[in-house]
């Protein structure tokens, strides 16, 4: 009688699946990537590059090979169309940088069972209390991806004609820093804790976009915001809180909002079935293992909380990394 017990196809290739993506963070990690813009290298050429021992990395070598990141001929080793294009050190597409966030979140994620049993992350990113040295990496790894935001959010959205602009809880300020790089009549404000406006300082020196992107020292969520915009962006600040401070910060950006302006939001969205985008529905454990109350809340969620605080004309677009763009408008 042939066996009809189930096979366990989906867990094997759940558990397998993992060895591609920790080796491209590896490699991310190592820079790998960067050497091989100037040609081919052989393991011995890459080895010396990097200042690793050449037994050490040939496994990873073949596991970026196998995984589609890398080619070899003749024993030398080049880096494919999409490597080029997004993993080499300098480039405007460099991606890179995320390797390090991407690994401690990853790290985080493996204590999920953990987090769940003790109500709460053993280890909570707390942006009030953390040292600058890990506010600093946190901004590096971030930095590209809000850059890349908000070359988006222009590509979504018409910004030629707004004047002012808060970046509400900016972090690094590459949203800010975009945006007013490609509209030169913007004048851009990026708003965060304390403790994170140094940070934010050192990436608009080093972009020399001082003179038109100033920074505010505050606490979105709790403090009475001042100023008056045209525009607000809020860039994945919403998962990191909780209902109750979401629903504040929204009405706090609401008070700051000119007449007839717009509010965009950026961040994880998910469908109200909450088993959609996938990226967000694994996003969300990253959220579970890094903040006390944050999550990836539901579109409808988004929608009511939204009313409350006075927004009109709700619209949300999900781009195909998962990722939503919300905008709305005050009356």
């Amino acid at each position: 009688m042939p066996d009809s017990s189930p096979k366990p196809e989906i867990i094997t290739r759940l558990l397998e699946a993992v060895y591609p993506s920790f080796a491209l963070v590896a490699g991310m990690v190592l820079d790998l990537f960067t050497p091989l813009e100037a040609g081919p290298l052989s393991l011995e050429q890459l080895s010396d590059a990097l200042g690793v021992q050449e037994s050490k990395l040939r496994p990873l070598i073949y596991a970026l090979v196998a995984g589609g990141l890398l080619t070899v001929e003749d024993d030398l080793f080049s880096n494919t169309a999409e490597a080029k294009h997004f993993l080499v050190h300098g480039k405007p597409s460099f991606m890179g940088g995320k390797g390090e966030l991407v690994a401690t979140n990853w790290i985080r994620m493996l204590k999920t069972a953990a987090t769940i049993r003790a109500g709460e992350p053993p280890d909570i990113f707390d942006f009030h209390s953390k040292s600058q040295d890990d506010l600093e990496l946190l901004f590096r790894g971030l930095y590209p991806g809000a850059v890349a935001d908000g070359r988006r959010l222009m590509d979504q959205y018409d910004f030629s004609g707004y004047r002012t602009l808060l970046d509400a809880g900016g972090g690094s300020g590459g949203l800010a820093i975009s945006l007013a790089r490609a509209n030169p009549q913007l004048k851009a404000t990026v708003l965060d804790l304390p403790t994170v406006t140094p940070i934010t300082k050192q990436f608009i020196d080093e972009a020399e976009v001082g003179a038109r992107v100033e920074i505010v020292a505050a606490d979105a969520v709790r403090d009475v915001l001042t100023g008056s915009y045209g525009a607000v962006v809020a860039r994945h600040v919403i998962q990191v809180l909780s209902e109750e401070d979401s629903r504040a910060l929204l009405k706090n950006l609401a008070a700051v909002l000119k007449p007839r302006g717009t509010l965009y939001i950026i961040g994880w969205i998910l469908d109200d079935s909450r088993m959609s985008p996938d990226q967000t529905v694994g996003s969300n454990l990253v959220l579970l293992n890094t903040t006390k109350d944050g999550q990836a809340y539901t579109e409808g969620e988004y929608r009511e909380w939204m009313k409350e605080a006075g927004f009109i004309d709700f619209e949300r677009r999900v781009l195909p990394d998962g990722v939503s763009f919300v905008r709305a408008g005050i009356g």
